[in-house]
């Protein structure tokens, strides 16, 4: 792969867009920032959907996922290629949500005297994705992230182990968890009419 990329057979006129992950990543990892770009294009929405359902602000999910790529941009060549890219970029931005969220509850206390946002909408989906939301900003920032990485980041099981570097009996546990804990506070919000 290296051959192939040093020899330039790998070539920068429109067809990294057709190169698989691991090209793209030996191919970043020898300096091509054509590689980088593409990874760039193909994984920024992903980090940066992850990190809004962590953190409920775009402008901080924008700043993680910046924060995650220049992280992938300096160790790149560090990747050792046991996970997937992408399970590898979901571990750095799960990692950087949940010591943003750390840094927060220890300076302030975000949740006090704040009131449930409300809604006036006939819009089922709309008023679902607001208490979708608000569930989600009730759970511990561990299960979040593992409910997130598996239900919208569709990571399997081994993934989500790569990613969060635990073992599967502990990541099975936890989703399961997460899962119970979810459903308990859609059902407690949806009966108190919060929308």
């Amino acid at each position: 792969m290296e051959e192939a990329v040093r020899s330039g057979a790998l070539e920068l006129d429109g067809r990294l867009g057709t190169a698989d992950e691991s090209t793209l990543v030996a191919a970043c990892a020898e300096g091509e920032p054509e590689a980088f770009r593409e990874l760039l294009a193909r994984y920024r929405r992903s980090a940066v959907t992850l990190a809004y359902q962590m953190l409920g602000s775009a402008e901080d999910a924008e700043d993680v996922a910046q924060e995650a790529f220049v992280r992938v941009f300096q160790g790149i060549s560090s990747f050792r290629g046991q996970a997937s890219f992408s399970t590898w970029l979901y571990r750095i931005v799960t990692n950087l949500c949940l010591g943003r969220k750390r840094r927060e509850k220890a300076t302030l206390d975000l949740s006090a005297g704040r009131e449930p946002r409300t809604v006036d909408s006939t819009s089922r989906s709309v008023t679902e994705g607001l208490l979708t939301r608000q569930v989600l900003a009730g759970m511990p920032e561990e299960m979040k992230a593992i409910l997130l990485l598996r239900e919208q980041q569709g990571l399997s099981y081994n993934e989500i182990a790569d990613a969060l570097g635990l073992p599967m009996g502990t990541v099975r546990s936890r989703l399961s968890k997460a899962r119970a804990a979810f459903r308990g506070l859609w059902n407690k919000l949806s009966e108190a009419g919060v929308e």
